[in-house]
């Protein structure tokens, strides 16, 4: 049984709370799929070693050829999660508006960049151990 996309979407979106997505998916579903779809293809290469295959896709009818399992579904949703940060961290108009301000709004500004540059750290974190729990489970012990 194929796996939609949207079962991946649906716990990347419980994992955040980022108006801009939420505005796009009011617009179009289509432009919401559209724009998520970028963040599930980085993810994609991330989880290189998944047992089943993540390169066979239906991209018109926008899911997996292959039954993902929930953890498969939550390494995937984890690993959108990390490169949604990662866009959070290098979010250019954060760094423009810390170049044009005061030193106290600098100061804030540099304050937020670290803070999200360690919540990115932990997801990462996060994201490799629960690959190594999958890679454990499905390894072929002979």
């Amino acid at each position: 049984m194929p796996t939609p996309y949207s079962k991946i979407y649906e716990r990347f979106q419980q994992k955040i709370q980022d108006y801009t997505i939420d505005e796009i998916y009011v617009g179009s579903k289509d432009n919401y799929e559209n724009y998520l779809f970028g963040f599930l293809k980085s993810a994609l290469v991330k989880f290189y070693h998944c047992r089943k295959n993540l390169i066979t896709r239906d991209e018109t009818q926008r899911e997996f050829s292959e039954d993902l399992t929930e953890l498969e579904q939550e390494i995937l949703a984890q690993l959108m999660l990390i490169e949604w940060m990662e866009k959070e961290v290098n979010n250019i108009l954060e760094m423009r508006m810390a170049l044009s301000s005061s030193d106290f709004k600098k100061y804030a500004e540099s304050q937020n960049m670290k803070e999200k540059s360690s919540i990115r750290d932990k997801m990462i974190e996060s994201a490799d151990s629960m690959k190594m729990q999958y890679y454990l489970i499905n390894m072929d012990v002979k």
